[in-house]
């Protein structure tokens, strides 16, 4: 079996600056909100581009590891594609054609994935009947096109000539065994609940709960006073007051509920899904008591 390496310096190069270039921005947005010793609506924004670039920089580095080890290997019986923790096993038996980016009159485009210069990664459309899968470091017109009859590969071997002059060799002489055709890819990208509406739409509300209200805080907090009420009394009236700084630990209440009833969800998610609903569930009805809380605190400051 010969290997095929891909050309990963550039995609490297252009990715770990991305990586920087956000973490450098991150900082600079922290510190000028910690510069600015108050907190307020756009201390509320500030963090919620921090906690969006937080998830943007998990994916990029997925992708960069995915990069960085990447390579083909090629016999006469399977195309094998390795990038980082996914795997396609192609069959030269189930290959029908093979094309250069030049070579495809259709039109090629990248719909979803990770595309900067070096890096293009993703699915879209391309020759043949099904979807394309691109795992290359070169532009769609520079790839190797290899087509079954449900999908496409885009691949980039650094000596595209002598990679397709020896796949041709290969294919054909023909196979010395079968192989089956597959695909390997991370665990958690399989799981039941990316497919379960009601549990997304469960969590999703709960955490849009918990983020407005911290976000509802913040607009009010540069007007409170010094001394806010904490804790009521049967009848309605505050008997304990604080710093209005601990107002937040009303959203620190419901975020900790909501991480708690999140992971005994997932752990009883796969044995009754109507345990986790009612989980999940019910750290939405907490965010609305927390919301209750916050209402009346600000109701009496």
């Amino acid at each position: 079996m010969t290997k095929w390496e891909t050309d990963k310096v550039k995609g490297l190069g252009v990715g770990v600056g991305l990586l920087l270039t956000i973490v450098l921005v991150d900082a600079g947005l922290v510190w000028l909100v910690a510069s600015q010793h108050v907190i307020n609506i756009g201390t509320f924004i500030v963090g919620l581009a921090v906690l969006f670039s937080l998830g943007l920089l998990a994916v990029i580095g997925y992708w960069l590891y995915g990069l960085a080890r990447s390579a083909y290997t090629l016999d006469r019986n399977a195309l094998v594609i390795h990038w980082g923790p996914v795997e396609h096993v192609i069959p030269s038996g189930k290959i029908e054609r093979v094309l250069t980016g030049d070579e495809v009159e259709e039109r090629i485009r990248l719909r979803s994935g990770g595309v900067w210069p070096g890096h293009y990664v993703g699915s879209g459309d391309g020759p043949g009947e099904g979807p394309t899968l691109f795992y290359s470091t070169a532009p769609p017109q520079d790839q190797v096109y290899v087509v079954t009859s449900g999908l496409t590969y885009g691949i980039s071997p650094t000596d595209r000539e002598v990679f397709l002059k020896s796949f041709r060799e290969r294919w054909e002489m023909g196979p010395t065994q079968a192989v089956e055709q597959s695909s390997r890819r991370p665990g958690f990208l399989d799981w039941i609940i990316w497919q379960d509406r009601l549990g997304l739409g469960l969590l999703a509300t709960g955490l849009l709960a918990l983020l407005a209200l911290v976000g509802l805080l913040c607009y009010h907090f540069p007007v409170l006073p010094l001394l806010v009420p904490l804790h009521f009394d049967v009848t309605g009236v505050p008997d304990r007051l604080g710093p209005r700084g601990q107002i937040f630990t009303v959203p620190l209440v419901g975020l900790v509920v909501l991480l708690f009833n999140l992971l005994l969800g997932g752990l009883a998610y796969r044995r009754g899904r109507m345990v986790s609903y009612l989980l999940w569930g019910g750290a939405i009805l907490v965010q609305a008591l927390m919301w209750v809380a916050a209402i009346g605190i600000l109701g009496y400051s």
